[in-house]
């Protein structure tokens, strides 16, 4: 799977959450995802500590948050 870059603005809750597990189950070594979310992602944050990945948010002025997602 190829390094993704993908807005979940427009999606309702849990899209979003559901999403990025479905790619971080498919997702090999080396590969991550760009999404843009509307706020930050605090309850996928639970997930992710259980999975092997690591990430980055940064909140944007607009209240959104661009989640940078590495597979490890």
């Amino acid at each position: 799977m190829p390094n993704l870059n993908i807005d979940l603005r427009g999606l309702a809750p849990p899209e979003p959450i559901e999403q990025i597990l479905q790619w971080l189950d498919v997702a090999i070594a080396g590969e991550n995802l760009v999404a843009h979310l509307p706020h930050t992602p605090y309850p996928l944050y639970d997930y992710l500590r259980t999975r092997s990945c690591h990430w980055e948010c940064v909140a944007q002025a607009d209240g959104s948050a661009i989640l940078t997602l590495y597979r490890d």
